[in-house]
């Protein structure tokens, strides 16, 4: 969700018919295409050579986007925020380059800026699916970080927010479960737990736990000792599952 990398490798195959770029340098663009060849044929640093030569006969954003591409495959995560910024800064109005640039911030940890991002991706376009699915990422990622910190409230409304932009995202669900616990809101978090099972695809362990903490603690110990008993079933939540049973005889 959060690397778009569906979108990433679709879109050179989608330049040459753009206009703004079907206007660009010859030479540019040969040299644009010769790095996109490097980059699927995996040799990163020639790529990035490229576009390094491209970008010093014509500052397009296309280029600087591609740059980013072949600089994040070779682990050159800063360099690689740096393009990206450049692709936009080029064209403030290009919506994928901010979902790029979102990318690279969420992947240095950077929800704040992913958000902004994210968010400025939508203005310049709101269906954008991408963007919205990136969003929510975020968002949860934000949320899961602040409550870290104690901030339940906080929490709770970016996970209110990323569902709204993602109705089906598990882990939004499952963070707005534990920021109810926090907050002792724990009918609001069975039902969000509970969604956290709908829509989650692998392991459930996490969205039972909270569901069984929120039933212990409205004293609704058959309920809680079934919710326990799911979690259990996960590696990562028996030991922690088999205490609260043995806690609830």
């Amino acid at each position: 969700m959060l690397r778009n990398v569906a979108l990433f490798s679709v879109l050179a195959l989608l330049i040459m018919a753009l206009p703004s770029f079907a206007q660009s340098n010859i030479d540019a663009k040969k040299l644009f295409n010769e790095g996109n060849a490097m980059l699927k044929g995996g040799d990163f640093e020639g790529a990035i050579g490229k576009y390094d030569a491209a970008l010093k006969i014509e500052k397009h954003e296309y280029y600087y986007y591609q740059r980013g591409l072949a600089q994040k495959k070779a682990r050159k995560m800063d360099a690689a925020l740096a393009s990206f910024h450049s692709a936009v800064q080029t064209n403030p109005k290009w919506a994928v380059g901010y979902v790029a640039l979102a990318g690279a911030h969420f992947g240095q940890g950077d929800y704040e800026k992913a958000i902004q991002d994210y968010e400025n991706a939508l203005k310049e376009n709101p269906t954008l699916g991408p963007a919205k699915k990136g969003l929510a990422a975020a968002q949860t990622a934000q949320a899961q970080s602040v409550l870290g910190q104690g901030q339940a409230n906080e929490a709770i409304e970016l996970s209110q927010k990323a569902i709204a932009n993602d109705g089906k995202y598990d882990k939004a669900y499952l963070i707005l479960a534990q920021a109810y616990n926090k907050n002792g809101a724990y009918d609001n978090a069975i039902k969000a737990a509970q969604n956290a099972i709908k829509y989650t695809k692998g392991s459930k362990g996490a969205a039972y736990f909270e569901m069984g903490l929120a039933y212990r603690n409205q004293g609704n110990t058959s309920k809680a000792k079934e919710s326990f008993s799911s979690a259990k079933k996960d590696p990562a939540y028996a030991r922690s599952a088999d205490y609260e049973l043995k806690m609830l005889k």
